[in-house]
């Protein structure tokens, strides 16, 4: 059995460690980041599959610095000290991952707030840690052919969602046929890319209610500027909507599940950060009976690549197409198709049960390398 190590956001066991918030015991245990998607999404649910099948031949653990490991991944870790500690680790003849979630590695990024921008250092760490382990692993197919202009060992591993937090479908998706509730969840600081559909948003009027699952928006609107914070105002005030806090994955789901409805990520595609997200925003809500309607991310045209039906994942590319797919969406018996058919592609493709082992796949090339 093959011994893995993990480092997430960064955070790697060392007495320096102890100024910046960790606990003694974390040099034996290791260092987790419970609070980050990149612990529970990107670690902990692949690590709980990976090391229930023996055949895979892996074990996954938070990195303790005084445990030998076949190979140690750092996941979304570049910050100081991630480099030094790597180059550590092969010389001692471990094997380095770097596993990537951001393009840090393009430049610009028009229509992101400054503090959403990834800066000069952050590119060159990016590129640091990329170039020097011995295999990466990128959480989009976008990012998985950009970081492969600096490794050519790297894998695409989506992202996912266990089978056993989502719901039973029973046929029991709400269908209204009065309003269409439109779902959007993600950082508030990401609001201004509901712009991309405002002007189909406020054509539909009273027929649909737009549902928020997000944090403190209105501390976040302020943050992208008078112009941005003054349009997501008007968009708001003309858009019946519905601001819920977000609480957990698992509560996302079940709102989900209660109310039915669509899932939409409009997208600005001009920065490198949206083009390189991953599908997880549409994919919780498909896995739930919602169908997508979105900006043609290249995440999201992967999800509709592996569809049966198309109808799972419907792109817009401009404001006519986002308003002829809110009115395509408020019938019942389409929802009802395409329903099904956004269910199907997750339980497919994205479910941790199918993904974890192209993570244990993508660790074993790694290993086997010269």
């Amino acid at each position: 059995m093959k011994r893995i190590g993990f480092i997430i956001n960064s955070r790697f066991p060392e007495w320096k460690a102890l100024r910046r918030g960790m606990k003694p015991h974390h040099l034996l245990t290791g260092w987790p980041d419970r609070s980050s998607p990149m612990h529970f999404m990107r670690y902990g649910w692949v690590a709980e599959a990976v090391n229930r099948d023996p055949r895979r031949g892996l074990r996954y653990e938070l990195f303790k610095p005084w445990r030998r490991y076949d190979a140690v991944v750092f996941l979304k870790s570049m910050e100081p000290g991630c480099a030094a500690l790597a180059a550590r680790l092969k010389e001692r003849g471990m094997k380095v991952i770097f596993e990537a979630n951001v393009d840090y590695y393009t430049e610009g990024g028009q229509g992101l707030a400054a503090h959403l921008r990834p800066t000069p250092s952050q590119r060159e760490k990016a590129i640091r840690m990329t170039s020097l382990a011995d295999g990466v692993i990128a959480s989009s197919s976008h990012l998985a052919a950009i970081c492969g202009s600096w490794n050519p060992t790297t894998s695409w591993v989506p992202d996912h969602v266990p089978g056993r937090m989502i719901p039973s479908s029973n046929g029991s998706v709400p269908q209204h046929d009065s309003v269409l509730h439109v779902w959007w969840s993600g950082m508030p600081d990401k609001a201004s890319d509901l712009l991309a559909a405002g002007e189909a948003l406020r054509s539909m009027g009273s027929g649909i209610r737009l549902h928020l699952v997000t944090g403190d928006l209105r501390q976040a609107v302020k943050r992208l500027g008078e112009g941005v914070a003054a349009d997501i105002g008007s968009l708001l005030s003309s858009v019946p909507h519905t601001i819920h806090r977000f609480r957990s994955v698992r509560h996302l789901i079940g709102l989900y599940a209660s109310w039915g409805g669509v899932i939409v990520s409009p997208r600005f595609l001009d920065n490198p950060y949206n083009r390189s997200h991953t599908e997880w925003k549409i994919t919780l809500g498909m896995a739930c009976g919602l169908p997508a309607i979105t900006s043609p991310q290249p995440s999201y045209l992967d999800v509709r690549e592996r569809s049966d039906d198309q109808s799972a994942v419907t792109i817009c590319s401009s404001g006519a197409e986002w308003a002829d797919a809110f009115e395509t969406a408020r019938r019942a018996e389409w929802r009802e198709r395409a329903s099904e058919a956004a269910r199907r592609v997750v339980r497919e493709h994205y479910l941790t049960e199918v993904v974890a082992p192209l993570h244990a796949a993508a660790v074993n090339s790694v290993l086997s390398s010269c």
